[in-house]
């Protein structure tokens, strides 16, 4: 995985200049910076990673808010401006299966207590 920004190449360069052009640091500064920059370089892996998973549920929770408000919108306009009455009409209107079933359920009411009063007589 390459380092966040470049930042290690630029480490990588600075090291390979010749020694008259850097400080000569002690064995405690080398150490002190190696462990900076492996650091960094975690952090800089951990700040990636988060960026990759917050962008795309970002624009998806934008995108989805933005269609939601648009989507209801438009179907407002639709139901309540429309100049033909069947656009709310056939919102309200009862299926064909549901009006069947509800009649059968009806029929099934009227046994069940037709049933009970039967029983109660004996």
């Amino acid at each position: 995985m390459g380092s966040f920004g470049g930042f290690g190449d630029a480490l990588r360069r600075t090291s390979m200049l010749p020694p008259s052009k850097v400080t000569r640091l002690s064995e405690r500064e080398r150490l002190e910076a190696n462990v900076l920059r492996q650091l960094l370089e975690h952090y800089f892996r951990i700040v990636r990673a988060t960026v990759l998973d917050a962008v795309p549920k970002a624009i998806m929770l934008m995108m989805v808010n933005t269609i939601q408000e648009n989507l209801q919108e438009r179907l407002m306009q639709k139901i309540y401006l429309s100049e033909d009455d069947e656009a709310f009409g056939g919102l309200t209107r009862e299926s064909e299966e549901v009006r069947r079933r509800r009649t059968e359920v009806k029929e099934q009411v009227a046994c069940l207590r037709k049933a009970i009063s039967v029983m109660r007589e004996m």
